[in-house]
């Protein structure tokens, strides 16, 4: 009898001791989840609040072009019409083809610093760093410079459903003008096939047939925006980012439509 006492005794102790440790465990969850929550809130009011004070800068793509290929410093001109290439002796002759990029400072009482990579502007200098006035645009240019031979792998990897093997990328980065704010990029990929056989041999080539820039290439007319946030720039210190499960993996604005 004391036997079958000690053991229900044994047995209300252990659940107890579960239940205390089962609720303890609930409790620090609990506190985790409600860490994380306040954390997140915290997180996302700061992105909101330098939302609201960043500055307001509009870039997009007006127009893509085929170019001959010039000097290192020297534009590229136009193409003549009707021109024709024969592979077998012109593979490794230049053509340029050229996005041209207006970047735009929408606000009336803010300079904000403005830096581009992979692109140039009209005098030449590429990978310049700059002060964007209030209400001032400049422009500049995307130029992907490729041998005729590497235009007619394009070519062929588009006829094919492929992505073109030789492409040109850049990027616009926008700096906020105050330490705590945040930064804004738009990456740029130009792809195109400006050149297609003029005939059944293989040999020739011509200019693609099509009016426009879209018939023969492929850039974002809008690329889209990825933007960080930052405690101090200067410190190098970024905003927090939020926990994974509800952060997305970069914050975008706008559409991206092909010319």
């Amino acid at each position: 009898m004391w036997t079958i006492a000690a053991v229900l005794v044994a047995v209300a102790g252990s659940a107890i001791v579960a239940w205390q440790a089962w609720e303890t465990h609930r409790t620090t969850s609990l506190g985790r989840k409600a860490l994380d929550a306040s954390h997140s809130l915290a997180i996302d009011s700061a992105r909101s609040r330098l939302d609201q004070d960043a500055p307001r800068i509009d870039m997009y793509v007006e127009g893509v072009s085929i170019l001959t290929a010039g000097l290192v410093d020297v534009p590229g001109s136009q193409i003549e019409p009707g021109a024709r290439w024969n592979l077998s002796e012109d593979a490794a002759r230049l053509l340029q083809v050229q996005a041209r990029i207006r970047v735009k400072n929408l606000m009336s009482d803010r300079t904000t610093h403005l830096e581009v990579t992979g692109l140039h502007d009209p005098a030449m200098h590429a990978d310049t760093e700059v002060l964007l006035l209030p209400k001032t645009e400049l422009f500049y240019f995307l130029t992907a410079t490729f041998t005729l031979g590497q235009w007619a792998e394009n070519w062929e990897a588009h006829q094919a459903g492929n992505p073109p093997p030789n492409v040109a990328e850049g990027c616009v980065i926008s700096g906020d003008d105050r330490d705590e704010g945040v930064v804004d990029r738009w990456p740029l990929s130009l792809a195109a096939w400006p050149i297609q056989p003029a005939g059944d041999s293989g040999e020739t080539w011509q200019l693609t047939e099509g009016t426009t820039g879209r018939d023969w290439s492929d850039i974002a007319m809008r690329p889209l925006r990825e933007r960080s946030y930052w405690i101090s720039q200067r410190r190098g210190i970024p905003l927090p980012d939020l926990p994974e499960r509800q952060a997305p993996a970069v914050r975008r604005a706008g559409k991206g439509n092909a010319l």
